[in-house]
């Protein structure tokens, strides 16, 4: 794959997924609330709407760099952000890695699985491997890629950096089919 772009509308009838807008600032700041989030995303952990901003620039300009896609996880019936998904390019040629987080006010309804769901069955097309990196203690973020038909390969130790803390994560995958 040499040219990656946003996909058509992605909508389930409950659950959208579509690119940033600068309207969608209370999602932010909503998560910059959370201690998770801005801890393992790029999130302002003091937001602002300055902040705010500059974090849906970056989302953007993950596109325009050629690094992969990110976008806003949508009410359907509101078109209100409540989550961040995206999917990054791997330095293997065929791979990408899946993201994404939930405000907590909506979280334990669906909704992430159905974002995963809906950017894996357009993602899936695009690369060989969709491949996701979970902490050990995130049970939650574990079962809803089980249930979108993600496998756990392994456990990379001390693979990733939070801040001053490295961290193991679990690897769980979806390849294309022949």
């Amino acid at each position: 794959m040499t040219s990656l772009n946003y996909p058509g509308p992605l909508d389930d009838g409950v659950v959208g997924v579509r690119p940033w807008r600068d309207t969608d600032l209370a999602c932010v700041e909503q998560a910059s609330r959370d201690p998770d989030i801005p801890r393992g995303t790029t999130v302002p952990a003091q937001y602002t709407p300055e902040a705010g901003l500059a974090y849906i620039a970056r989302q953007h300009a993950r596109l325009t760099s050629g690094q992969g896609l990110s976008m806003a996880v949508v009410d359907h019936r509101t078109d209100e952000a409540v989550g961040h998904i995206n999917l990054m390019l791997r330095p293997q040629p065929g791979v990408a890695g899946i993201g994404y987080w939930l405000v907590p006010a909506v979280r334990r309804r669906g909704i992430g699985s159905r974002a995963i769901a809906l950017m894996t069955g357009w993602g899936i097309g695009q690369f060989a491997r969709i491949e996701a990196w979970v902490e050990p203690h995130n049970v939650a973020s574990q079962r809803v890629l089980e249930l979108n038909g993600y496998l756990l390969e392994g456990r990379l130790r001390s693979f990733l950096t939070f801040g001053d803390r490295r961290a193991d994560v679990l690897v769980y995958s979806r390849i294309a089919t022949a």
